[in-house]
């Protein structure tokens, strides 16, 4: 039986990266991914729809190159050459986090990790190819799968879930979204930009429903401004194949029809390995963990979007690197660093058109956790840069603690938004107030400068705000 101090099961963002520290800290380590390297965030999630994202932004801004100056001409999309690219891309950074595996000499396993099996000393680990592996400590990053709906099965075909319509390497006529949120909205901005006449389901009252108020209200009439047909307070009852067209049922009688339907209504962790001998405590199917990503076995870590805390790739990213600087520290016998990871300070991008960008809270939760609270807004429109860009839809809204003025939540719609909320995240983590950030000097004309004005309007002090 084959032995290493750490095994990673599962080579997702979290999974790969704590691999490649674990290897920079010098501790033996193996890695078990069923698949490739890479995990759903790069093969079949945020590297290929990104891919895709820029594609239809560059096909919407050559449609509108006559607003700039320039000859317009008819265009048609070869949306196969589109496809071809994204998997290129895919394929690249796949194959480069391959070769730094390959450089670094990190062991990696091709398999399904069937069994964990408490010893002595540590654990074993059984794979579904009859591998067997030791080791004293094991970080499971196993990651989610996509939620479905009762009596709705996703087939990768007519009913697709975000996998399945990235595998569709052509355009269908019409597409319907069930679910609004984050990877709802994205797609519904990709393949409407291409043509596709798309529409978006949604149960709740509003889109993106997680994001602050303001942001969620604006974004409907903006993707309707794109042809996009949105349906809110709507629930999906049926979903049944009828002729080459796909019926839905919908609360309140209605119907809707269309060639394909994208099921987005949110991931499930993922974690079905047999554990012998011990228990994982878990909460709703998400394994339960410690500010140090321990679970409840002693040498037992999880991370990622089996943890449920907030699944994103980066919060995967930085989990794992947690974990591993806490195993680097019992190796060495010394005390770890006491860390905290604040999740509301983690920024959270949809890449929607217009681009959604926030960190830390929202106005709601605010005032609820604050009581007082101050907020500043600066739009687009009157953004030199955005408008040199004819980019200006949207805002960047701010929000403060009234009494110490310390920003404690950052909202961005419009150009870049996924871009420029990292410059809240630093603010917001380095517990900055309004009066402090006037002492940074933001460079001119660039669209950072409606982040600059949004911090003065906390105090009423914007230049160039109506």
């Amino acid at each position: 039986m084959e032995e290493y101090k750490v095994i990673v099961i599962g080579g997702g963002p979290g999974g790969y990266e704590s691999a490649i520290r674990l290897s920079q800290y010098g501790i033996s380590c193996l890695v078990i991914e069923k698949e490739r390297l890479g995990g759903v965030c790069l093969n079949r999630g945020c590297i290929p729809t990104k891919a895709l994202v820029k594609s239809a932004e560059l096909y919407r801004e050559m449609n509108e190159a006559e607003s700039f100056g320039l000859p317009s001409s008819e265009l048609k999309i070869d949306y196969a050459k589109v496809f071809e690219r994204k998997n290129k891309i895919v394929e690249q950074l796949v194959g480069g986090i391959e070769f730094l595996y390959r450089k670094r000499k990190i062991a990696l396993h091709t398999a399904k990790v069937n069994e964990i099996s408490k010893l002595s000393d540590g654990y074993a680990i059984k794979t579904d190819d009859d591998k067997s592996y030791k080791a004293q400590y094991v970080i499971i990053a196993t990651g989610s799968t996509a939620k479905s709906l009762p009596g709705i099965s996703i087939d990768e075909r007519d009913i697709m879930s975000s996998t399945g319509i990235l595998q569709m390497d052509s355009l269908p006529e019409s597409l319907a979204i069930v679910g609004g949120g984050v990877i709802g909205c994205e797609f519904a901005c990709i393949y409407a930009a291409f043509g596709v006449k798309v529409s978006i389901v949604e149960f709740l009252p509003r889109l993106v429903a997680l994001e602050d108020e303001e942001i969620s209200k604006r974004l409907a009439p903006a993707l309707k401004k794109s042809g996009i047909k949105v349906l809110i307070n709507t629930a999906v009852q049926s979903i049944v194949k009828d002729g080459q067209e796909m019926l839905l049922k919908l609360s309140g009688d209605n119907e809707l029809r269309a060639r394909k339907v994208l099921l987005s209504v949110g991931r499930l962790p993922s974690f079905d390995i047999k554990c012998t001998d011990f228990e994982l405590r878990t909460d709703k199917g998400a394994i339960s963990i410690d500010d140090m990503m321990r679970t409840s076995e002693a040498g037992i870590y999880a991370i990622g979007d089996v943890t449920a805390k907030l699944q994103l790739a980066h919060t995967a990213s930085k989990q794992g690197l947690l974990a591993v600087e806490h195993i680097a520290h019992l190796l060495k016998g010394t005390a770890a660093p006491k860390r905290s990871l604040e999740y509301i300070n983690i920024p959270r991008c949809t890449f929607s058109y217009p681009e959604i960008g926030s960190v830390g809270y929202n106005e709601a939760e605010a005032k609820e956790k604050y009581g007082e609270i101050i907020t500043g807004k600066f739009p687009f429109t009157a953004n030199g840069k955005a408008m040199a860009m004819s980019a200006t839809q949207g805002f960047v809204k701010t929000i403060a603690r009234k009494d110490t003025g310390e920003l404690v939540g950052m909202h961005i719609m419009g150009p870049a938004a996924a871009e420029l909320i990292a410059q809240g995240a630093i603010m917001i983590s380095a517990h900055m107030t309004a009066e402090s950030i006037e002492d940074i000097v933001f460079a001119h004309p660039t669209l950072s400068e409606a982040i600059m004005e949004s911090v003065e309007d906390l105090r009423e002090l914007s230049i160039h705000k109506i």
